[in-house]
């Protein structure tokens, strides 16, 4: 079963953006944007990097002059200053560390301006690590520094920035890989609120260049076909250029051919802040969870409380104590009583969420559509994936399981990935007993019909007949009914009332067939049990809904 219908000719052409062609930056104006970063005059270097970025394109009557492009480098510099704690949970407040969100508005810019091919975001966001590295010491001084990506054109070489950003705490240097930061930044929505709200919007951020810089290569390449014609003259099947060098492509090449990689990226959009996931994808930068307090008594010329960081620029035996008074705390990372971390059961929430709903469908779009389009680079890895993603999302906690699977309009899951996802859940679960879907007949894997609900899926108790697994199944086909309900495409008839009547009887069986539950184990079953009746009760309601005239869900 796929999980997205075959479209692949028509989300390139309603889903790319027009942008601007792209020219080098001037000598003169690079080297001001490096010498503003070295002195860490960071307000005029971004302020600098948006005008040159921005700079006419806003002019009615020139909607194709090409604008200037950042280096890579400074783009991937720039990009730090979102997460790395030096620039936020540890920066002085007004200090000139304290940026706001003039980064993330360069970037932005960036993305919309120039879009991810034109200003070789790939570059700029790879994490490939130079193998010849030696940090830069703590002076006002550049040095060289042979690295590919780290960016200028001039014929002397490319230089490095004094930066810790530039150096120890490159993000190419830190992170393991670009799913490494995913899992930690869902880690953070759980147990590290302080880090979340800029791990989020870096997650935010990059999965719009992700996405775009996709379809931008598929475009180009249909395109390519298309005027080229090569296909068509010799006989050969087109090869494409563009997509082969996608930055999603990069990302995932390292988990090719290796099932336990492929896990571990399907497993990154699941992160839960437990011990065995923050194991699996722990911090990033060092100590970057730590909270900054001022210490009694701490103050500058001015009556400003004084901060002072733990971090060095540099390796620790070069690093430079500032004297500053305040001191760096670890957060408590027990668990409270109870055992549960607050936002534990729903997974840091809707923010959280709607950004793990995002990793998993650009996943399942893209690979399925990559298996249409470069069906070598991908052979394989689709059931991998899907398989891995089924089995994480059946294991949610309940809060979380209706969170993720819910059938609402901000839901950020595709119809497609959202309906082959429940279908292949609920397969997966119900008894043998079950008709299979392909049993109803005129309807593709990915389909969902009444007819298809009513036989296969609604009169059906989980197969292990716990509480939580019979909940999981009632929250799955109530979202069928609503999502088919909502499109028009469901009706009320006797057949499905007694589908809906004999699936609720069914799944809440357990519920009265073991005295026991009385005496032991009735705490932790109440909760599912309140999931499972709550599901039971919105079903019914939903069925006396549509026997309302003109009633549309």
């Amino acid at each position: 079963m796929d999980f997205a219908p075959a479209r692949v000719a028509q989300m390139p052409q309603t889903q790319r953006l027009h942008y601007r062609q792209a020219v080098p930056v001037p000598d003169d104006l690079r080297e001001q944007c490096h010498i503003y970063l070295d002195e860490e005059i960071y307000v005029s270097a971004l302020a600098l990097l948006t005008d040159i970025v921005t700079s006419g394109t806003s002019h009615p009557t020139c909607p194709d002059k090409p604008v200037m492009a950042p280096l890579p480098y400074h783009i991937e510099i720039v990009s730090a200053f979102l997460i790395h704690p030096q620039y936020t949970n540890h920066a002085i407040p007004n200090g000139n560390k304290d940026l706001g969100s003039r980064p993330i508005t360069l970037l932005r810019d960036v993305l919309a301006v120039l879009g991810p091919v034109q200003a070789n975001l790939r570059e700029a966001f790879s994490l490939t690590v130079d193998q010849n590295f030696r940090p830069s010491r703590r002076t006002r001084n550049t040095a060289d520094l042979e690295d590919r990506s780290s960016g200028s054109d001039t014929d002397s070489g490319p230089k490095s920035l004094t930066l810790t950003v530039a150096n120890t705490g490159r993000i190419r240097h830190c992170a393991r890989d670009f799913w490494h930061m995913v899992g930690w930044a869902f880690n953070c929505s759980v147990r590290y609120p302080r880090r979340w709200p800029y791990w989020k919007v870096w997650l935010d951020y990059m999965l719009d260049v992700l996405e775009r810089d996709w379809v931008e290569r598929e475009w180009q390449d249909v395109e390519d076909e298309r005027l080229g014609g090569r296909a068509e003259s010799s006989g050969h099947e087109h090869e494409f250029q563009m997509l082969p060098q996608s930055l999603l492509g990069s990302y995932l090449s390292g988990a090719a051919n290796r099932s336990s990689a492929m896990k571990r990226v399907v497993r990154c959009a699941f992160s839960d802040g437990s011990t065995e996931s923050l194991r699996e994808f722990p911090e990033v930068f060092p100590h970057e969870t730590r909270e900054l307090t001022p210490e009694p008594g701490g103050k500058r010329q001015g009556g400003e409380a004084a901060m002072h960081e733990t971090f060095s620029d540099a390796p620790d035996d070069e690093a430079e104590v500032t004297s500053e008074a305040c001191e760096l705390r670890d957060p408590s990372s027990a668990p409270p009583p109870g055992g549960k971390m607050p936002g534990d059961e729903w997974l840091g929430g809707t923010e959280s969420m709607a950004l793990r709903q995002r990793v998993i469908n650009m996943l399942m779009i893209q690979l399925s559509r990559a298996a249409a389009m470069l069906p070598d680079s991908s052979a394989g890895s689709k059931e991998v994936y899907r398989e891995e993603i089924c089995v994480c999302t059946w294991s949610l906690p309940l809060p979380a399981f209706s969170l993720f699977l819910s059938a609402s309009a901000s839901s950020q899951l595709d119809a497609g990935v959202w309906v082959g996802l429940s279908q292949m859940l609920l397969r997966r679960s119900l008894p043998a007993s079950a008709p299979g879907p392909e049993s109803v007949a005129g309807l593709f894997d990915v389909e969902l019909s009444q007819g298809r609900l009513e036989r296969c899926f609604l009169p059906f108790p989980a197969s292990s007949g716990t509480v939580s697994d019979n909940a999981r199944v009632s929250l799955v086909v109530e979202g069928m009914l609503r999502w088919l309900g909502s499109r028009g495409e469901c009706a009320y008839r006797r057949r499905l009332r007694e589908a809906v009547d004999q699936g609720i009887r069914a799944r809440e069986t357990p519920l009265h067939g073991d005295g026991r539950r009385k005496d032991r184990g009735i705490r932790r079953e109440d909760g599912e049990t309140i999931w499972l009746r709550a599901s039971g009760r919105r079903l019914r309601h939903q069925l006396g809904w549509m026997r309302r005239p003109g009633v549309r869900m």
